[in-house]
């Protein structure tokens, strides 16, 4: 997996997401520490390599690309890929006694020039980096204007090439930036994302958009397992399906959910972003079909999690009679402390049948049976 310390600047449409996004940023994508906007040429570039988890024969490998950009500015990228993408270093180098080597890291955007020691599976040494001026002058043809040396150096670590920017003036996306350019390498974004999203119905409004589904995870198979639930979330907006990622919500959640009954088969994306904002489980709404009487809708399903109405509630109250409550019956008797032990012990006092409104109005009252 491709990690990168410098924290780029991504573009998302809801102010209040940044907090969630900060915490996404680690478990979803390259996390950066150095700012893109750096113009300097790199202080140094260290270059360090291991074979692959299961490849002891290195034909994977990690490679670890640290370098520094002044004072305070850093990045470090760590990617799993085939060392034949390394021009110049051979498995056999790698596996055997350690030598120098010279190998090359070649992108549309730039070349890593690395020298060093490899062998007894390692490998550590020093790089130097150069930009790419044809590529340079490609994006300068295509109306996004020349790279920074930061911003060249980031499009070729992640691999951002002519590619992608054909796939985004093919299918008609407004014309991005090197930073956005770069952005969008650090979190992942390629051109079969790009034209796989397109091919789905999926053309987003901006790089940001681009780069915010590719922090989130919303890809293909979530685009899909949602639109083979139902007709209503078959052409949900970029904005709905980040946020119902976002919250959690699943293809098998919403699978869960829409088994419950006709009334849940056509839920909306808000609706159901709605339900795990305030912890609705599919128990809950199991429970209440099950031990309660009365057609349920979204808003009762929500009123009965936020106030703390479980399925285990439901159970405890039907053991003792009360299989006929409806959904408001159950937010009030829970607003207002209306226990299953306090009905337990009002029956256990001769106060047997009563109703929803009667033990609420106890409760209210104070009064607490011998």
């Amino acid at each position: 997996m491709r990690t990168n310390k410098n924290l780029a600047r991504g573009r998302f449409p809801f102010a209040w997401r940044k907090l969630v996004i900060a915490g996404a940023v680690a478990a979803c994508a390259p996390a950066m520490t150095a700012s893109l906007e750096a113009t300097q040429e790199p202080g140094s570039i260290q270059w360090s390599i291991e074979p692959r988890g299961s490849h002891p024969d290195a034909r994977e490998v990690q490679l670890t690309i640290e370098s520094r950009w002044g004072a305070g500015s850093q990045s470090s990228w760590s990617d799993g890929r085939s060392i034949s993408d390394l021009q110049g270093l051979s498995a056999v180098q790698l596996t055997g006694p350690g030598n120098p080597v010279r190998f090359a890291l070649v992108r549309d955007a730039g070349r890593l020039d690395c020298s060093g020691i490899a062998g007894d599976f390692g490998g550590r040494g020093a790089c130097s980096f150069s930009a790419d001026p044809r590529f340079a002058s490609y994006l300068q043809q295509h109306g996004i204007g020349a790279p920074t040396p930061h911003e060249a150096f980031t499009l070729t670590m992640s691999g951002v090439g002519r590619a992608l920017v054909d796939a985004m003036q093919e299918i008609g996306y407004a014309r991005p930036t090197a930073e956005q350019l770069a952005d969008m390498g650090i979190h992942g974004v390629s051109a079969d994302f790009v034209r796989s999203l397109a091919s789905s119905g999926y053309r987003l409004r901006s790089a940001g958009d681009l780069v915010n589904f590719k922090i989130h995870g919303v890809d293909l198979a979530y685009i899909r397992g949602m639109a083979a639930i139902g007709p209503k979330l078959q052409h949900l907006s970029g904005d709905e399906l980040v946020d119902m990622r976002i919250h959690g919500v699943t293809p098998d959640y919403v699978r869960q959910i829409a088994a419950m009954g006709p009334q849940f088969s056509n839920l909306t994306a808000n609706d159901l972003v709605n339900f795990r904002i305030h912890g609705v489980e599919p128990e809950l709404v199991r429970a209440y079909a099950a031990l309660t009487r009365g057609a349920l809708d979204s808003n009762g399903v929500v009123d009965m999690a936020i106030h703390g109405v479980t399925g285990d509630y439901l159970q405890q109250l039907a053991e003792l009679g009360y299989r006929q409550l409806s959904a408001q019956e159950l937010v009030d008797m829970r607003i207002h402390g209306v226990t299953p032990d306090y009905v337990r012990r009002l029956q256990q006092s001769g106060m047997a049948r009563l109703s929803a409104d009667q033990l609420v109005r106890l409760r209210l009252s104070g009064f607490e049976p011998r």
